[in-house]
């Protein structure tokens, strides 16, 4: 390979790594809190009837209509949401060949979680299943309370913590099947409308940290790295160019 060829796949390499913006970062993060504060507001002063009628249309669905939504629900369960997020968590290492989109993704997932039960704890809203009349549960019963939505959490913090290590065209599929995870929390009964609004704000939020993290310190211990493996490759394309013969013995 020459040493035009070599530049050129060291400047794709560097392409694949995109970091966001300090500016549309801190946008998430104010638009996750004033999410989770509007739907905690919500919930704490008892304003959800419209909420209900929401979780009814959502929920209550045609048969013939379930039929085909049921088995694409599965997708979004707890196993299909771990499946794609280390899908897209290896996709991520292959592309840029660094190990720091499954930390970041595992560090987004656990402070999303963690956020969601706490305030899982202070809400203590009663899951609709277990209130509306005529509520279908489509999976087994869902433990704790109902807001937030803690899988709405995890898959938005994951889908915006990759934004910087993915093709455009991957974040869009990671956006919208984070939107598909909300949807199927009230499709499969065991959330309402505005639990899976404050499941994304928290999401949001958490993304938006990581986001400013990868742009700051680790964003530049990546580039540092990278550096460092293209100037030892530059290092043994000289070598090799001043003495293609081999070692001087």
């Amino acid at each position: 390979m020459s040493a035009t060829d070599d530049d050129g796949g060291r400047t794709n390499h560097r392409r694949h790594f995109r970091p966001v913006s300090r500016r549309n970062a801190w946008i998430l993060i104010g638009t996750g809190l004033l999410l989770f504060a509007a739907t905690s507001m919500l919930v704490s002063a008892g304003a959800t009837g419209w909420d209900g009628r929401m979780y009814r249309a959502l929920n209550e669905v045609p048969s013939q209509v379930a039929a085909v939504l049921t088995p694409l629900s599965k997708v979004f369960l707890p196993v299909g949401i771990t499946v794609a997020i280390a899908t897209a968590a290896i996709f991520c290492v292959v592309r840029i060949r660094s190990l720091w989109p499954i930390l970041f993704c595992a560090g987004s997932a656990a402070v999303a979680w963690l956020g969601a039960d706490l305030a899982k704890a202070v809400a203590e809203r009663t899951r609709p299943f277990e209130v509306i009349a005529g509520a279908v549960l489509r999976q087994q019963p869902a433990h704790g309370t109902s807001f937030p939505s803690s899988h709405t959490a995890v898959a938005f913090a994951v889908a915006l913590t990759l934004v910087p290590f993915l093709p455009r065209t991957g974040v869009v599929v990671a956006l919208v099947y984070a939107i598909l995870v909300g949807w199927s929390r009230v499709y499969l009964g065991v959330h309402y409308p505005v639990d899976v609004v404050g499941g994304a704000g928290i999401g949001l939020a958490v993304g938006g940290c990581e986001l400013l993290l990868i742009r700051g310190g680790r964003g530049r211990t990546y580039r540092t790295s990278q550096d460092q493996l293209d100037g030892s490759d530059d290092h043994a394309s000289t070598a090799t160019r001043c003495n293609p013969s081999g070692p001087i013995r």
